[in-house]
C-alpha cells in the first residue's frame, strides 16, 4: 500500500502494518506504528479501506484501519505536500488514562527513528521542536529525533516536530486541530504522536488531525501550516496598533524590571511607579500604558519585596484584589495617581481555596482551580472595567493546563477555558496579552479574537543569558508570525549599570516584533533616545508588517548555545516595494568571535528580487547590491548587527527611511511610490522634523525646491522634512 502527496511526498505500508513516510529519502522517521493504551496493534495492510475524500484540504486518496468504535486513518493530499493522520471516536468513549502526558492513549503514528531503512534520512539531518512548555522552549537534537534539552520542569512533549534535511528540505509534523488534546512525546527513543495521556473522555465524533507537511524550507512549512488554521478558524486578528499596549511605548513591572517586588529607596511599591513613569512623561517619553504585575494582589504564598533572592513563586492566586499591605488605598487610587495612562493587568492560575472557587464553578486539583465557566472572568473584567484597566495579561497559562488535569481530562474543556476568556474580554472592549503560552495556546488563538500579543520568549533577565533569550525569541517568534500573532519579547532594561550594552539591541528586537515595547529602569536610569528609536515624537510605534523571526537556516543551526550567527528578518511593504530589516547576532554564552555571511537570497520572505541598497544602521553606511549578494560579520558574544535593505528603485533612488529609527521606513513614519521621473514619501509624524535619508548615484531634487544633501563618494542623501500638525507632509524626488 502506497500513498504520494504532492510533490511526491509518501506513505507506504511495510507487511507488518507499520508505515514509513518518505520525500526522496525513503524513511524520514522510521517505521510508524497504532498504539492502543500503549500497546502496539498489528494489523495486515490487506485490511486496509482506501478512501477517496475532498474536504477544505483539496482532494486526497487515503486508507483507514478501524478497531473498535476507533477509525485511524491516513490520506495524501493531491495538491499539498501533506499528509494527514486522523483518530476519530464514533461514540462517546472512556479513555484508560496512560501514566503521562507524553504516553498517547491512542497513538497514530508512534515512530522509532532508530528502526529507520538504510540512508533513511541524511546523517546531517537536524530535528527541532517546540516544548509544550512556557513560551514554547527551542529544542534541536540531530536526526535520531531524541535527546532534546527539554524544561525538566515539564513533560518530554513539543510542536511542532521539524526536520531538515542537510540541503534545507524539511518535514513539519503539528496539529491541525484540538491542539490541547494532542500530544507529540519524545524519549525512549520513540516519537509518539495521538491523544495525550491526560485524557479520559471523548464525546462520539471526536477526532484529531495531525499534518506532516514537506516544504523546500523550514519557515515556508509553518508559514502553510500558520495559513492553513487561520483559514479553516476564519481568524480576525485585532490589527498592528490594537490597544495602547500595541501603540505606543508602556512601562512595566513584571520579573525583570526594576520593581517587580522591589521599591525604590523611600517609597511604596505605588510610589515607585508613579516616580518612574512621571520622570519619563516628564523626560519627553511618550508612554501608552503602565502594566502592573503579580505583585499587587494575594497569592498563597507571597514574595516578600525588596529581597536579593530573585525566584518566582508558582503559587496560585488567593483574590484578584489589591495587597492591603502594598496598595493600602486601593488600585483606583494608584490609577488616579497615573492618569490618563490605561494599565495592563497581570493575572495568574487560582488557588482552590480561593473564595471565588466556592462561588462559581470550577475544576479543582489539590491546590490549583481553574474557572468550569467565564463567569468568574467576567467578574474580574468587570474589575477591568471599573479601575482603568485596558488589556488583561494572562500569565501561567502553561501552569493552568498542567496544574489543573480535569482541564486536561475532557476533551475541549481547554479550548472553552480560553474562548470563554476570549468572549467575555469582547463583550467589555477589553484586550488580552496570553504569557507563558505553550504551543497549543499559540495555536488556539485562530479562534479568538482579544489577544493582541503573546510573550515568546523567557523572562527578561531570568533563566538563561541574554544572548539565549535572544534566539528563543527570534525562534519562537516564527510560529507567532506564522499565525498572525504579535510577540512581545519582555520588558528590557536600558540603564547601563544594569543593561551594560544590551539596551540596544533588546530595544531593537522590541521594535522590530510589532508587539510591545516594554520598559522597566529605575527612576531617571533610562535613556529617552533609547525609547525614541522605537517610535515617533507622538510616541506611535514604528513598525514592521511582520514580526522578526529567525530565518529557516537559524532556526536550527543552535544559536544559542553554538558559536555560530543567528540570522532574522522582517520587512514594510510600501507602494513602491518591500524593505527588509536583518539583524545578525551572536547569541551563544561561548567566548571568542564568529565570522559568517549574511546572503539576501537566504532571508526568505524578505529576500529582495533586484537590485538594493543595504544600509548598515550602526555605521551608517549604505552599499548597492544585486539581489545574490551578501555581506560578512564578525560577532564576539552577545554583539549584533543590523542592517536595512531598500529596493532601488526604476528611476534610481532608493529610500531608506527615518535612520534615527530602527524601522526606518516603517509605514508609521514613511510611506514610498515610485514614480517616472523619482520616487514620492509621505513622512508621517506629528509636527517633527524628519530627516529623510536615502541612496542615489546621481544628486536627487526635491520638487519643492528643499536642498538634499549628496554625498557623490558615498551616494548617501539626505534631507529634512517639517511634517506639519495635521501629521504628514509629502515631498517628491526627482533623479
Amino acid at each position: 500500500m502506497h500513498l504520494v502527496a504532492a510533490d511526491g511526498l509518501s506513505v507506504s505500508f511495510d507487511p507488518d502494518g507499520s508505515l514509513r513516510i518518505g520525500w526522496g529519502e525513503p524513511d524520514w522517521f522510521g517505521p510508524g506504528r497504532l498504539t492502543i493504551a500503549g500497546e502496539q496493534v498489528a494489523f495486515d495492510p490487506t485490511s486496509l479501506v482506501a478512501v477517496s475524500t475532498r474536504d477544505d484540504l483539496g482532494p486526497a486518496t487515503g486508507v483507514e484501519v478501524h478497531h473498535g468504535d476507533l477509525t485511524m486513518s491516513v490520506r495524501a493530499l493531491a495538491d499539498e505536500a501533506m499528509l494527514v493522520f486522523r483518530i476519530e471516536a464514533a461514540a462517546d468513549r472512556t479513555v484508560p488514562p496512560m501514566a503521562s502526558f507524553d504516553e498517547p492513549s491512542v497513538g497514530w503514528p508512534v515512530f522509532t527513528p532508530g528502526e529507520r531503512l538504510d540512508d533513511g534520512v541524511a546523517s546531517a539531518t537536524r530535528s527541532l521542536v517546540h516544548q509544550f512548555t512556557e513560551f514554547g522552549l527551542p529544542c534541536g537534537t540531530d536526526a535520531s529525533i531524541d535527546g532534546f534539552p527539554f524544561l525538566p520542569i515539564r513533560p518530554p512533549v513539543g510542536w511542532p516536530l521539524s526536520l531538515v534535511a542537510p540541503d534545507g528540505r524539511s518535514l513539519v509534523v503539528v496539529p491541525l486541530d484540538r491542539f490541547h488534546e494532542q500530544t507529540i512525546g519524545f524519549g525512549g527513543g520513540t516519537v509518539r504522536c495521538g491523544w495525550h495521556g491526560d485524557l479520559e473522555e471523548v464525546p462520539g465524533g471526536f477526532a484529531t488531525e495531525l499534518a506532516v507537511i514537506a516544504g523546500p524550507d523550514l519557515r515556508s512549512c509553518l508559514d502553510r501550516w500558520g495559513a492553513l488554521l487561520r483559514r479553516r478558524a476564519g481568524t480576525r486578528r485585532p490589527g498592528r496598533w490594537p490597544d495602547a499596549l500595541g501603540s505606543k511605548p508602556s512601562y512595566w513591572t513584571d520579573n525583570g524590571a526594576a520593581y517587580w517586588y522591589r521599591t525604590e529607596p523611600g517609597l511604596d511599591p505605588a510610589g515607585s511607579v508613579v516616580a518612574a513613569v512621571d520622570d519619563l512623561l516628564a523626560r519627553g517619553v511618550p508612554l501608552g500604558a503602565v502594566q502592573l504585575d503579580s505583585w499587587w494582589y494575594p497569592h498563597a504564598e507571597l514574595r516578600p519585596f525588596d529581597t536579593d533572592e530573585w525566584v518566582v513563586p508558582p503559587t496560585a492566586m488567593i483574590a484578584w484584589e489589591p495587597r492591603p499591605d502594598v496598595l493600602p488605598d486601593g488600585l483606583p487610587a494608584l490609577r488616579d495617581r497615573l492618569r490618563p495612562l490605561p494599565l495592563v493587568a497581570h493575572i495568574r492560575h487560582l488557588s482552590s481555596a480561593a473564595p471565588i472557587a466556592a462561588e462559581v464553578p470550577v475544576h479543582v486539583d489539590g491546590p490549583y482551580a481553574v474557572p468550569a465557566t467565564a463567569e468568574a472572568y467576567e467578574r474580574w473584567l468587570d474589575q477591568c472595567v471599573t479601575w482603568g484597566i485596558e488589556t488583561f495579561e494572562h500569565d501561567w497559562l502553561v501552569e493552568v493546563f498542567f496544574g489543573t488535569r480535569p482541564l486536561r481530562a475532557v476533551a475541549g474543556r481547554a479550548r472553552a477555558w480560553q474562548e470563554g476568556i476570549d468572549r467575555a474580554a469582547a463583550e467589555r472592549g477589553i484586550t488580552l496579552q496570553w504569557c507563558m503560552a505553550t504551543p497549543a495556546d499559540m495555536a488556539q488563538t485562530v479562534t479568538l479574537t482579544q489577544v493582541t500579543s503573546v510573550r515568546t520568549s523567557g523572562d527578561h533577565g531570568y533563566i538563561a543569558t541574554p544572548g539565549q533569550l535572544w534566539a528563543w525569541f527570534c525562534t519562537t517568534s516564527v510560529l507567532a508570525r506564522a499565525l498572525g500573532l504579535a510577540p512581545f519579547k519582555d520588558v528590557f532594561r536600558g540603564d547601563p549599570a544594569v543593561a551594560g550594552h544590551h539596551g540596544e539591541p533588546e530595544a531593537l528586537l522590541s521594535a522590530l516584533s510589532t508587539g510591545p515595547v516594554g520598559v522597566g529602569d529605575r527612576v531617571g536610569r533610562l535613556d529617552p533616545a533609547l525609547v525614541m528609536r522605537t517610535c515617533r515624537a507622538d510616541g506611535i510605534l514604528i513598525k514592521p508588517h511582520v514580526p522578526v523571526a529567525a530565518t529557516s537556516a537559524s532556526m536550527t543551526n543552535g544559536a544559542a548555545g553554538r558559536s555560530v550567527l543567528m540570522v532574522a528578518e522582517c520587512f514594510s511593504d510600501h507602494p513602491a516595494g518591500r524593505w527588509a530589516y536583518v539583524v545578525t547576532m551572536r547569541c551563544s554564552p561561548r567566548a571568542g568571535a564568529t565570522t559568517g555571511d549574511v546572503r539576501l537570497d537566504a532571508l526568505g520572505e524578505s529576500a529582495p528580487t533586484g537590485p538594493v541598497v543595504v544600509w548598515d544602521w550602526r555605521r551608517r553606511t549604505a552599499t548597492p547590491m544585486d539581489a545574490d549578494g551578501s555581506w560578512t560579520c564578525t560577532l564576539e558574544r552577545e554583539e549584533w548587527d543590523f542592517r536595512v535593505v531598500a529596493p532601488v528603485l526604476p528611476s534610481g533612488i532608493a529610500v531608506i527611511g527615518d535612520p534615527d529609527t530602527f524601522v526606518t521606513a516603517g509605514d508609521a513614519r514613511v510611506e514610498v511610490r515610485s514614480t517616472d521621473r523619482g520616487a514620492a514619501v509621505v513622512v508621517k509624524g506629528a509636527g517633527e522634523q524628519v530627516v529623510l535619508t536615502g541612496w542615489s548615484a546621481r544628486p536627487p531634487e526635491r520638487t519643492d525646491a528643499v536642498d538634499v544633501h549628496h554625498d557623490a563618494s558615498t551616494g548617501v542623501w539626505t534631507t529634512a522634512v517639517d511634517v506639519t500638525e495635521r501629521g504628514w507632509t509629502r515631498v517628491e524626488f526627482i533623479v
